[in-house]
């Protein structure tokens, strides 16, 4: 999400329509500037937490399932199991590097190309301990292509946005994104996090991205 002082994601490279087939099944990012509107926390649970002794603390926290432990909201998914899904579609993934954006997150990328062989990139963004909050994906335009088509992309940032969000949150969304998609900056909220859609730039339409951000990620410092 951008900010006043950044206004580039840490990028990479890009993936398809095969991720309509996995709405269900996985989440997905490129790491992308925050935005300059204030997330707040979630502060149901760690209100509820504050109420009980530490033993309690972590037995409720040892109980809680993996996924909820690796995910900040809206994700559905752990940021590993995202990445295993690109390995297993025969994407080319990278090892964890040091967010450019956010003091102590890292952020590992996935690259390829769609059916039309347009370069296509997608990411994750994780905390130390692992917790996915931010994901995102691009789609660029073929060489001599002067920009590139929202409709060129629809699939392929569709389908990563039910990879990130699951399903029904993503099917609440698909009609603004497809609004906007290839506008060269919108943004909505879900929940305390927020989506976005941008173009590379201003003066360059050849490289669409999604992004979707979770509030630990909107919060955290700049490295």
């Amino acid at each position: 999400m951008r900010t006043s002082h950044s206004s580039l994601p840490d990028r990479t490279g890009v993936v398809g329509p095969l991720l309509l087939i996995a709405l269900a099944s996985v989440a997905c990012g490129v790491e992308t500037p925050r935005s300059s509107a204030s997330s707040a926390s979630v502060a149901s649970p760690a209100i509820t937490l504050a109420t009980q002794s530490p033993s309690e603390t972590a037995a409720t926290a040892s109980d809680a399932p993996l996924a909820s432990r690796l995910i900040d909201a809206p994700f559905a998914f752990p940021g590993d199991l995202v990445i295993e899904f690109y390995e297993g579609e025969g994407l080319i993934c990278s090892g964890a590097v040091p967010s450019t954006k956010a003091a102590g997150w890292s952020v590992r990328t996935c690259d390829g190309t769609d059916p039309a062989g347009r370069p296509i990139a997608a990411g994750v963004v994780t905390d130390a301990a692992g917790l996915l909050g931010n994901g995102f994906a691009s789609v660029t335009s073929l060489p001599g292509e002067d920009f590139l088509d929202p409709s060129d992309a629809l699939d392929m940032l569709t389908g990563c946005l039910g990879a990130m969000l699951g399903d029904a949150a993503a099917t609440d969304r698909l009609p603004w994104l497809a609004d906007h998609l290839g506008d060269v900056y919108a943004e909505t909220t879900i929940g305390d996090g927020k989506i976005a859609t941008y173009t590379e730039s201003a003066d360059d339409a050849t490289r669409i991205y999604i992004e979707v951000a979770g509030p630990k990620y909107l919060l955290a410092p700049l490295p």
